[in-house]
């Protein structure tokens, strides 16, 4: 059964369709524009900003929200991302500047493909991806310190994120392609003078399928000079369907 925790994000993640995009966290907030992604099969996509309930589980991920006296903070400045009757919603959090998880808000089944019926269903996770470790860019050259937030713009409807790492500009872009089951994720670096690496969990690297630059080392790509300006990584969230089986 899924926790009453994730329950609740599950819930405030369809609520988030077709509701309004915040600009800063105080102050009047605009409708969002209709986002469309023109990199494939257009998307129009919801973009929300609103505080969710911290679900992380990594103990290093969770550092960035520990308070003083050792309680956690929640999500305060999360922007919700997910496209328009799609299935996945990104969850992208400006206190760790990075994507912490990605959900699939689809309701799980009530009965498990080829069990008798009645059968409960097996306990399982709504999330896809869940941020683990440190952010992507650490130890990289430049790297010092947590991330800072800087802003976040659209760039031709797609939402961009600006920040710092120690001396590095970071701009990390979102988006969702064809069925809305194809995650691309473009890191850039302003003016770089080094390469760079990013990390990734090894349930992250598992669904990478396409990188337009760098060389893997097990779960970390370097990135070249020559491409620090632009590097888009392709995830697929959707599970592969499994073989059928032949007599």
């Amino acid at each position: 059964m899924i926790s009453k925790r994730y329950g609740t994000i599950l819930c405030m993640l369809s609520m988030s369709v077709l509701s309004q995009l915040y600009v800063s966290a105080q102050g009047d907030t605009p409708k969002a524009p209709e986002a469309v992604s023109s990199h494939s099969v257009p998307l129009v996509l919801d973009i929300s900003r609103r505080s969710l309930k911290n679900f992380l589980q990594d103990e290093a991920a969770l550092e960035r929200y520990l308070r003083p006296d050792g309680s956690l903070k929640d999500l305060e400045d999360a922007f919700t991302i997910g496209a328009v009757r799609g299935r996945y919603a990104l969850i992208w959090d400006a206190t760790a500047c990075r994507l912490v998880g990605v959900v699939d808000v689809k309701p799980p089944s009530e009965e498990r493909p080829g069990a008798p019926p009645g059968a409960n269903p097996e306990p399982s996770s709504p999330y896809v991806l869940l941020a683990e470790g440190y952010p992507p860019l650490s130890g990289s050259l430049g790297t010092f310190g947590h991330p800072g937030y800087f802003g976040f713009r659209l760039i031709d409807g797609l939402p961009e994120f600006l920040y710092t790492h120690g001396g590095l500009q970071v701009e990390e872009r979102l988006w969702l392609e064809g069925d809305g089951s194809v995650l691309k994720q473009r890191f850039a670096i302003r003016s770089p003078e080094n390469p760079f690496l990013l990390h990734f969990p090894a349930s992250w690297k598992q669904r990478i399928v396409e990188t337009s630059a760098g060389k893997w080392n097990g779960e970390t790509l370097s990135v070249p000079l020559e491409n620090a300006e632009e590097v888009i990584i392709t995830y697929r969230l959707a599970d592969e369907p499994a073989p059928e089986e032949t007599n």
